[in-house]
């Protein structure tokens, strides 16, 4: 997922076959796979299955649900919200009642599997009128493989936002990874045909 592209093999974003316009990370994605890379991604989140179930719970999913999905008769849920999941990428959803500026932080870890010595910078591409975007730390270094880094995105909206807005966050050290991850913020009571 953080090794896909986003653009074609003119350099062009991709785009919806519905209305001819620019696809966003809600249509696409990560974008599309590249074998290659994902042989050596550099850096990982990792995600385990009580990681999952605090996903679940974060999500107000109800006893019956939690044993459909997880097919087991007990679970702990720790006190997670749903956001909190070590996942590759970053959703604000918003509605109209929502007061602006707002702002939302993301806490994750990624596991360096990639070169023993590696410096990721982060970088923040596409960053859309309306959005501030913050990485603390902005470097990540790694001082042998397996080892684990952990960071926060923050992400503030001042400003109401029709559909969709997004850009990327790309960690990117000196061995040519580069690990990519859509940042969105949604309008949950804009028209569904956008999304």
């Amino acid at each position: 997922m953080t090794t896909a592209y986003v653009k074609d093999n003119n350099s062009t974003s991709f785009k919806t076959n519905f209305i001819d316009s620019f696809a966003t990370p809600l249509q696409v994605g990560a974008g599309h796979i590249d074998p290659n890379k994902a042989m050596d991604p550099g850096l990982i989140y990792d995600t385990s299955f009580q990681d999952y179930v605090d996903f679940l719970c974060g999500l107000g999913y109800t006893n019956e649900q939690m044993r459909l999905v997880l097919k087991r008769n007990e679970w702990h849920c720790n006190k997670k919200l749903s956001h909190e999941l070590n996942y590759p990428s970053f959703m604000v959803v918003i509605s109209n009642q929502t007061t602006y500026p707002m702002s939302m932080n993301f806490s994750r870890v990624v596991t360096n599997v990639g070169n023993d010595t590696s410096s990721y910078q982060a970088h923040l591409e596409n960053i859309p009128d309306g959005m501030k975007i913050r990485v603390e730390p902005s470097t990540l270094t790694f001082t042998q493989k397996n080892q684990k880094q952990s960071f926060v995105l923050s992400v503030e909206i001042d400003k109401e936002v029709p559909r969709i807005i997004y850009c990327f966050l790309k960690w990117i050290d000196q061995h040519g990874h580069i690990v990519s991850s859509p940042i969105a913020a949604a309008n949950h009571d804009a028209p569904k045909s956008f999304f």
